[in-house]
């Protein structure tokens, strides 16, 4: 069969299923970021690296804080009023509709000297639906930090099949992020974070959570 090049002047290339992440930008910081800063530093020194995180030095709470004594969840709900009523805002900017959600999971990340985090999704289980996951980048400079990097879920299905006009298409996202801002996406987006430089005068430190959408636009999960 000859190898012919066909043009067609009515045809139409259309897009499917297009994936979507929200960003936004949370009030005050600055604030948020005075007062929250010291405390991780010092807080994340004497936490452990979670079992199954692969990973070399990240300081992170996700599983290590002494129970009820947690920086968000904890007996002192101080900081967490905080957030509560910034990350709404930002919450309230993302949903088209009435919406009612339930915070899963909340906790901080702290790179200070090459710490890098791999590849991962954050879905939980099939019984523990877990629909989005945000991250605020609490103290972030552009310049010397790494934003996350976003994999293209049908990224291995595109090398074992033939897409036409790729258009230099690439398997990875790196969002434009400036400190304070404030993202959501989808649970199954499998993101990493690269290397980090040494910054122990400026941290990169994010505040992650996992909701549940308990309720959208009248529909009840």
């Amino acid at each position: 069969m000859s190898n012919i090049k066909k043009t067609y002047e009515d045809s139409t290339r259309i897009p499917l299923f297009p994936i979507s992440y929200f960003h936004s930008k949370v009030e005050n910081n600055e604030e948020i970021k005075n007062l929250l800063v010291s405390k991780i530093l010092k807080d994340s020194e004497e936490l452990p690296i979670p079992e199954g995180w692969f990973t070399n030095k990240l300081k992170t709470s996700f599983s290590g804080e002494k129970p009820g004594k947690e920086i968000f969840f904890g007996e002192d709900n101080t900081y967490q009023s905080i957030l509560q009523e910034k990350y709404a805002k930002c919450l309230d900017s993302f949903f088209d509709f009435n919406y009612r959600i339930m915070i899963d999971e909340i906790w901080y990340n702290c790179y200070t000297d090459g710490e890098y985090q791999e590849e991962h999704d954050h879905l939980s289980s099939p019984f523990n639906n877990i629909h989005f996951s945000c991250i605020h980048f609490l103290s972030f400079d552009k310049n010397i930090h790494r934003p996350p990097k976003f994999k293209d879920p049908l990224d291995q299905l595109r090398t074992i099949s033939l897409e036409m006009n790729r258009n230099n298409y690439q398997p990875y996202y790196y969002p434009d992020i400036e400190e304070g801002d404030f993202i959501m996406f989808p649970s199954y987006l499998r993101h990493s974070v690269e290397p980090c430089v040494y910054s122990v005068d400026y941290p990169r430190i994010t505040i992650a959570m996992n909701i549940q959408v308990l309720e959208y636009g009248g529909n009840l999960e």
